[in-house]
């Protein structure tokens, strides 16, 4: 009987200390996560494609995760202010960050602005997709296609061209033309497509590297002719216009679209986020709302997306150094 009761006892005490311990804690944690509303940090102003984009995923996520997933616009200091919200948040699962590179690594950039925090701050959790810049001309420009277009620089040594910033896509895919086939153009630094687009048609410049929403309806009134996507893979929304990695051009870096999380956050929350993701990448209205803003639909897990990211931050130190822009 003495020897039951102390079994008893003994069999109590294991199942007490299970329940109270890490593993069992972890257990329950992931279990239980999200039980409240997941904060999803966006580092652009209100109504931009980038903030659309992070709200449509934000509104078809909450129906895998069961919780709210509430859309916070931190923009400022080239998208770090927000970044640096998500950095230096708990790591818990319930800050998260809707970001491009500018944001997920920005010691990469460093000649163009510093930030608080880097890349070692942040966890990858998975890829939304890519947002999609093009080389676009006037409708009624000579120029119909990258080869029209660098002949016409061979003819007009430096031959201007509109772009974001030379932190941008635009910039690396510019500058990339003109190291491939020999040429000069001048980049000329805009604030936003509203003002690169009117530049275009206004014959200021000869192309620009607007977003592909800015020009849509332009495209289709042929006002303007897109001779190329900055991408690496022919858009649903345009598929009869080619990529310039297609075109031959060897982009140091696409575009990329992605969430964040705050290093440490834990296996259990990054895995259930990007599973919630993958599931809305495959829903019909949910690809084609994203295709009508013009960003290209292209998840990446964790692993994947982690890969992606390593390998942009390598070749974007590589060619920004190449440039003398960083040390």
């Amino acid at each position: 009987m003495v020897y039951t009761s102390v079994r008893r006892i003994g069999v109590i005490v294991l199942f007490l200390f299970f329940l109270t311990s890490p593993v069992a804690g972890i257990t329950a944690w992931a279990a239980e996560y999200p039980d409240r509303a997941i904060t999803l940090i966006a580092p652009y102003a209100p109504g931009g494609v980038t903030d659309l984009g992070a709200r449509a995923l934000a509104e078809a996520m909450e129906k895998y995760l069961k919780k709210s997933v509430l859309v916070v616009n931190r923009p400022g200091g080239s998208t770090t202010i927000g970044g640096n919200v998500v950095a230096t948040a708990k790591p818990d699962g319930y800050t998260l960050g809707a970001f491009a590179s500018s944001a997920a690594f920005p010691e990469i950039y460093t000649y163009f602005y510093e930030a608080p925090y880097s890349s070692k701050d942040l966890r990858p959790v998975a890829r939304i997709g890519a947002p999609v810049l093009t080389i676009t001309v006037k409708g009624d420009s000579p120029i119909n296609s990258i080869k029209d277009l660098v002949e016409y620089a061979r003819k007009n040594p430096g031959a201007k061209m509109a772009i974001h910033g030379k932190s941008t896509t635009g910039y690396l895919a510019m500058k990339t033309i003109a190291k491939q086939d020999n040429v000069t153009f001048v980049d000329v630094p805009f604030d936003g497509d509203t003002k690169i687009v009117p530049a275009i048609l206004g014959g200021h410049v000869p192309a620009g590297t607007p977003a592909y929403p800015g020009i849509a309806a332009l495209l289709e009134a042929k006002q303007v002719k897109v001779l190329t996507l900055l991408i690496e893979k022919r858009a649903e929304f345009a598929p009869n216009i080619p990529t310039l990695v297609e075109l031959g051009y060897k982009l140091p870096s696409g575009s990329f679209f992605g969430i964040f999380a705050p290093k440490g956050t834990p296996d259990a929350a990054v895995n259930k986020i990007s599973d919630a993701m993958a599931k809305v990448s495959q829903e019909k209205d949910y690809r084609d709302k994203m295709n009508k803003m013009g960003t290209q639909v292209l998840f990446e897990d964790t692993k994947a997306f982690e890969r992606t990211v390593n390998l942009y931050k390598e070749n974007l130190q590589a060619f920004f150094k190449e440039e003398g822009l960083v040390k």
